[in-house]
């Protein structure tokens, strides 16, 4: 299992929140004139979850951490300021050698080699039309990076390797010697350009130093924005150099700026599913084609040349429909549908079952509102359709949308036919 360089920092954001906290206790006690307040924890402890499929007998990829005790505080830095995330989950492959832009160019969905963005998002795919991996293509002046989920990096550093002959090109797998960190929020540019005295534009990866340590940092933006639904920085480092990058950019806010906050997985989480942003291997995995995403647009060109798996997603996109795809959800009522939860016909009720709940929460954006992205039969997907999901233990109203997550006229509670569920 992979182990974060970053454990020892993340302690000392707990125990600095902490003092924090005591503080605030002890100044309130003075006002009061009684001591200080009991409820203040003497130790926190860092809760953590697995990341990745565990077999029997076996271990996760990584822990993930899943916040630092003040959740409200840390989704309110994604909306409002910068959040810095350990992405421990996320690893990195490094291509090097003349042939290595044209390698990927004959393998990944997307138009890669020539292209004026420097960060290219792709699937690899099998032969069969399979999602093998949903990547991150970063290209720097002298190499070639190919950011991914670690529990993938031993199948695409094989699955590359294998379709390399005489080509210049040597496929590096990198995932234990350089760590992936993220920074999310609307001050994030200015945070990195106060780290490193650049700037980063949509589109762009490049070189810096942060303090005396090479970084490379490259923009998380889609056509719309980062995965949280606000601009966002990758950062790529040296595994011996993560704390120190870490620290420094932790206390990198301009001044005037809202300081920096360290993030768990909750709170990025709980943006990106405002955000409508599916993820492998949580709302789509191997046994989906790319029409089944609900990504589609963002990672495959239907101009460029061949690769594995294009004369299924060619046939597919032809045909005009697939079998199923991932869609938001909006619950009509209060109850929340954990991930896994099933969805039905809406007249047929538990004899049709027509999806899935992949992911669920209450959208701060959206007045509280009950979200979800589900992987939906192809039959149920058009948006305004009515279905059931199973909710807290009893079978509740639910209406698929786009990925947006805006309700049809049709079915907003203040519409009289709306109304009317």
């Amino acid at each position: 299992m992979y182990q974060s360089p970053l454990a020892a920092a993340h302690l000392l954001v707990l125990n600095r929140l902490l003092e924090h906290r005591r503080e605030v206790a002890a100044s309130a006690s003075e006002i009061r004139g009684d001591q200080v307040d009991r409820q203040v924890p003497t130790s926190v402890e860092l809760e953590t979850v697995p990341w990745g499929v565990v077999e029997e007998g076996g271990e996760p990829a990584c822990e993930i951490v899943l916040d630092f005790g003040e959740l409200e505080a840390e989704y309110a830095a994604i909306r409002r300021a910068s959040g810095i995330f350990d992405r421990v989950d996320r690893a990195v492959i490094e291509l090097v050698g003349a042939d290595a832009e044209d390698l990927l160019e004959r393998l990944v969905t997307n138009a890669f080699a020539g292209q004026a963005a420097g960060v290219v998002r792709a699937f690899l795919l099998e032969r069969t039309g399979r999602v093998l991996s949903d990547l991150v293509l970063v290209r720097l002046d002298d190499r070639v990076l190919v950011e991914l989920d670690r529990t993938d990096v031993g199948r695409v550093v094989s699955h590359l390797s294998g379709f390399v002959f005489a080509e210049d090109v040597k496929v590096l797998d990198r995932g234990s010697d350089l760590h992936r960190i993220d920074l999310l929020g609307p001050e994030s540019p200015a945070v990195i350009e106060a780290a490193c005295g650049k700037s980063l534009r949509g589109g762009e990866a490049m070189q810096v130093q942060i303090g005396d340590h090479p970084v490379t940092i490259f923009a998380l933006d889609t056509p719309t924005s980062s995965p949280v639904g606000e601009p966002g920085i990758g950062l790529v480092v040296d595994r011996d150099r993560a704390e120190a990058v870490w620290e420094l950019v932790l206390a990198a806010a301009p001044a005037g700026r809202r300081p920096v906050r360290a993030i768990g997985w909750n709170a990025f989480n709980i943006a990106r599913l405002e955000a409508g942003t599916p993820l492998f291997h949580l709302d789509f995995g191997p046994d989906a084609l790319p029409h089944e995403t609900g990504v589609l647009a963002d990672r495959v060109s239907f101009r460029k040349g061949c690769y594995p798996g294009q004369e299924v997603v060619a046939r597919m996109e032809s045909r005009g429909k697939s079998k199923r795809r991932v869609v938001g959800l909006r619950g009509i009522g209060d109850a929340l549908p954990i991930t896994g939860a099933q969805i039905f016909d809406e007249t047929e009720g538990v004899g049709s079952q027509v999806g899935v709940v992949t992911g669920s929460t209450i959208a701060p954006m959206r007045g509280a509102a009950i979200i979800a992205l589900a992987s939906i039969r192809a039959s149920h997907v058009a948006v305004g359709t009515r279905v059931l999901v199973n909710a807290e233990g009893e079978m509740v109203p639910a209406v698929v949308t786009a990925l947006d997550f805006d309700l049809p006229e049709s079915s907003k509670p203040d519409h009289p036919e709306g109304a009317a569920s």
